[in-house]
């Protein structure tokens, strides 16, 4: 078999902790990526995606591992990669030709070489007669073809592409997908290899010949396989949705497992230590109430009721779920009774009932107890955010305070200050009481 174009051997990927010591974010990752193929990742939040794509360009060193490029390790900067950003990254005080001709600067090219390079890439994105427009006169998907315009200007050998159509609407998102494909599939285009980070299922299904699918915590592979379905792709054909649903069974039984591991409890081996989705109450109450007539579905059913992507879906559902407000067996997300009777509950009584849920869970008794003990019943916030480094090393602190805030103001169990940092205002234990009507 000929060389692969590009190959990950054993790569782990540690950081500096929050509270010392290091959070292991990828863990003995191996890939090849091989000549005109399209190679999507996917996997929930926090799998370590982008930071595999980083590596791979060589914008980060791995802790231990090898990344070879054409059978040479690779040390640096891969010169034969270009990457599309999520958020355009474009110089603001440049224009659209200014702005894709800068990752020429260090070619060895005329001028007159340079202009023809940055014509031909306008034009290739359908962006001429945009040349003399800066970014602020821009729609979202007109910056993204800059910012892919820029990328092909260079002729990389390998095209990757970090979540670039989340930032947009749906229609723009649809467009840009087709046309990168149609770049891909034209023979005469300078698009050879693509390598794309995800978090949509399908769009990976969509645009990609290989389909790479993560587990988290620390990052692994789960899975490698062929996208057998022709170009053009229709997502309406029977073989899209059963790929699709295939997808969704893998990522879901990696993020809610069937028989869930066991785990840790906190520093006094008290409560068990859980991580906190980042979603908001409003989205967690909205699952409840989609299943309030039909009692239960499938995951791939709730995704098209949501109209939210599965990564999302699933944080929301695992909210819902720790709540106990739901169950998911086999794939399937139920409504339990204390689900049933929180949606049926006043205003009042909903929030006694998530006061009383959020006093078991592990980082709200964190805050509790730490007020418990304040002299002047107030606790720093960094305080609380050194203890969330230390107990969930893989979560980001200041997101997981955000929520913590968030779910806290409704139910009610204590106060935050954004102006002077603190906690403050303890509530005491809620009266029991039945739920009255909504």
């Amino acid at each position: 078999m000929a060389t692969p174009l590009l190959e990950i051997r054993n790569v782990f990927q540690s950081f500096p902790g929050a509270g010392g010591g290091t959070v292991e974010v990828l863990h003995d990752i191996s890939l090849e990526i091989r000549e005109h193929e399209v190679v999507a990742i996917l996997g929930p939040s926090g799998c370590g995606k982008s930071t595999l794509l980083r590596a791979i360009i060589g914008l980060e060193r791995p802790t231990s591992g090898q990344i070879l490029y054409r059978g040479q390790v690779q040390d640096g900067l891969n010169p034969s990669t270009a990457l599309v950003f999520q958020n355009f990254a474009l110089f603001p005080w440049l224009t659209v030709q200014q702005n894709v001709a800068v990752g020429l600067s260090h070619l060895p090219l005329s001028t007159a070489e340079r202009a023809a390079r940055v014509r031909q890439v306008i034009e290739a994105v359908g962006l001429a007669g945009s040349e003399e427009a800066y970014p602020k006169e821009l729609s979202g998907g007109m910056k993204q073809r800059v910012g892919l315009a820029r990328a092909l200007a260079v002729q990389p050998e390998i095209l990757c592409m970090d979540e670039p159509f989340s930032a947009l609407d749906v229609l723009t998102s649809e467009t840009l997908r087709n046309e990168v494909i149609d770049l891909y599939t034209n023979k005469t285009s300078p698009v050879n290899t693509i390598l794309m980070v995800t978090h949509s299922i399908s769009e990976g299904v969509f645009m990609a010949t290989r389909l790479v699918v993560m587990g988290a915590h620390p990052g692994i592979i789960r899975a490698v396989f062929d996208n057998p379905l022709p170009y053009p792709r229709d997502e309406y054909h029977p073989d899209f949705l059963a790929l699709i649903q295939k997808l969704h069974a893998l990522i879901t039984l990696a993020v809610l497992p069937v028989e869930p591991g066991p785990t840790p409890t906190g520093s006094g081996g008290g409560l068990p230590v859980q991580p906190i989705p980042g979603v908001s109450l409003s989205s967690a109450i909205g699952v409840l109430e989609l299943l309030e007539n039909e009692g239960s579905l499938a995951l791939f059913e709730l995704t098209g009721h949501a109209h939210i992507e599965l990564s999302q879906l699933l944080l929301v559902v695992k909210a819902a779920e720790m709540f106990g407000w739901i169950t998911t067996p086999g794939g399937r997300v139920e409504m339990t009774v204390a689900g049933r009777q929180f949606l049926a509950a006043d205003i009042k009584t909903r929030k006694q009932l998530l006061n009383a849920i959020l006093r078991g869970l592990f980082v709200f008794d964190l805050v509790v107890q730490a007020l418990k003990r304040s002299a002047n019943g107030e606790v720093d916030e960094g305080v609380v955010l050194r203890e969330l480094a230390r107990a969930l090393p893989h979560d980001p602190p200041a997101r997981i305070l955000r929520t913590v805030v968030g779910w806290a103001r409704y139910a009610e169990l204590f106060n935050y200050s954004s102006l002077r940092r603190v906690f403050h205002g303890l509530q005491p234990p809620p009266a029991s009481s039945s739920p009255g009507p909504r």
